[in-house]
Order: C-alpha cells, then sequence, then structure tokens
C-alpha cells in the first residue's frame, strides 16, 4: 500500500511481504531510527540494520545508501514524518512495516539482537 503527501509517496509493506520478499534474498538497505527506549526495551533489530538514532537521522543520512530500496524502522508516531523527509531528500523508494518491528517479529521476520 502507498501512502501519499505533498505528490511523495512511501510504501507500507505488511509484515508477511517482507519476510517472504527477505526470503527470496531481495535487499533492502535497513535504517532503524526508533527511539533509544524502543529500541533498548525490545533488545532485537531487523537482521542487517543500520542503527541511526532519530535524532541523527538529518545529520547521518549521507550513510543511507541511494538507488537500493529502504526499509524504515521506526517508532509508529515518527514513521512517516521520517520517511517523507527522505523522500523529500532524494530517497525514491522508502517502505515502512505496517505495524512496525513489532508486527514484523511477530510474523516471524529474522531479528538479530540489538547493538547496545
Amino acid at each position: 500500500m502507498q501512502a501519499q503527501q505533498g505528490g511523495l509517496a512511501y510504501t507500507v509493506i505488511h509484515p508477511d511481504e517482507l519476510r517472504r520478499r527477505f526470503a527470496k534474498d531481495e535487499r533492502f538497505a535497513v535504517i532503524d531510527a526508533r527511539s533509544d527506549d524502543t529500541y533498548r526495551a525490545s533488545g532485537e533489530t531487523v537482521v542487517s540494520a543500520v542503527r541511526i538514532r532519530p535524532g541523527d537521522l538529518a545529520r547521518r543520512r549521507s550513510e543511507i545508501p541511494k538507488g537500493r530500496t529502504l526499509l524504515l524502522v521506526a517508532d509508529d508516531d515518527a514513521a512517516e514524518s521520517m520517511a517523507l523527509g527522505l523522500l523529500q531528500d532524494g530517497w525514491t523508494d522508502v517502505y515502512l512495516i505496517d505495524g512496525g518491528f513489532e508486527a514484523y517479529r511477530r510474523a516471524g521476520g529474522k531479528t538479530e539482537p540489538a547493538r547496545l
């Protein structure tokens, strides 16, 4: 499902579909930009995710690869604005997980320990 605002669109992907696409070795650049509290409380992240704190996202954008599908893992209250900001800055294929990280984890998505 695509969501649009101001002519920019990001994609909301169902956790089961994301899990299937990972299983088929589809490559995503994964950024975990959840708050420190949420990140620490879960103790997990999506496999191969790069941890960028929400407050550091603007400063560290040069570390986020362009030209690849970007999966953004963020807190529900901030995910949309972060995705739209990335689109405005030139990323063209930004995905958010429907239901967030916990929905992905419950769907059996592969995770690894958070790097605290």
